[in-house]
């Protein structure tokens, strides 16, 4: 591996707090930049139609239980010529997960590999801790991005994050990069979720749906998007490829 790789992966812990509606976002973010990352569906759990695998077919499964995985992973960092890989971590990602990440960042700094974790969370003390649960395992180890979701109580304003003493501290050792996924309509999102669509599809006018091909629904997909991606932009400098 002779050029520097960056892996943005989603963590594990708490299910629904919108994981894999970040990354979706990320890779069209991405794309619209010009850049095509590497895919990686971690969720083994998850054989319905919200696995990363069903909106990106050329995704790679990798399964941290099997034997050879490691190898698979650094095979896929090998072949990823944008030098980004993006991988999506499923609910319930536990121990093994962690034995997987340890035994990864073993090789990462010579493979010259470099991580950024995305963390997931929603006002809900379980959410949050599964935020703060994998920061104490991962340590200095990546780069921090956390997405606070809000479509569960719109305009929200987190108390629980603000107010929870082990997330300041966890702020202060790692100046994590912090932005806002804002509330959207049930109607849109249940729709999005039924025809297992993505923002940008809508945008494109991709998903023949009646609901979808409304224009009022497509300008919604649009400043749904903004959001996100204005969010990405802030945090740019750790998810664009190592310098």
């Amino acid at each position: 591996m002779s050029k520097s790789t960056r892996v943005i992966f989603t963590q594990g812990g708490k299910g629904g707090v919108a994981k894999t509606e970040v990354t979706l976002s990320l890779i069209s973010w991405y794309r619209e930049q010009g850049l095509s990352p590497a895919l990686l569906d971690f969720d083994i759990e998850n054989t319905n139609r919200s696995g990363l695998q069903n909106f990106y077919p050329e995704a790679t499964k990798l399964d941290v239980h099997k034997d050879g995985t490691l190898d698979e992973f650094f095979d896929v960092c090998d072949q990823a010529e944008t030098g980004l890989v993006v991988a999506d971590l499923g609910a319930g990602a536990g121990e093994a997960t962690y034995r997987w990440f340890d035994e990864a960042f073993e090789d990462a700094s010579e493979a010259q590999i470099h991580f950024t974790s995305i963390g997931v969370t929603t006002n809900e003390a379980g959410a949050v801790q599964s935020v703060l649960k994998w920061g104490k395992h991962l340590q200095d180890q990546v780069d921090y991005l956390i997405v606070l979701n809000e479509m569960r109580e719109p305009g929200c304003d987190f108390e629980y994050w603000k107010s929870e003493p082990a997330v300041e501290r966890f702020l202060k050792a790692f100046s994590p990069e912090v932005m806002v996924m804002h509330s959207r309509i049930v109607e849109f999102q249940s729709e999005l979720r039924n025809h297992a669509a993505t923002l940008q599809q809508v945008i494109d006018g991709k998903v023949d749906t009646p609901f979808f091909l409304k224009s009022k629904n497509r300008y919604r997909a649009k400043r749904y998007q903004r959001n996100m991606f204005a969010g990405f932009d802030r945090a740019s400098k750790i998810l664009l490829p190592p310098s």
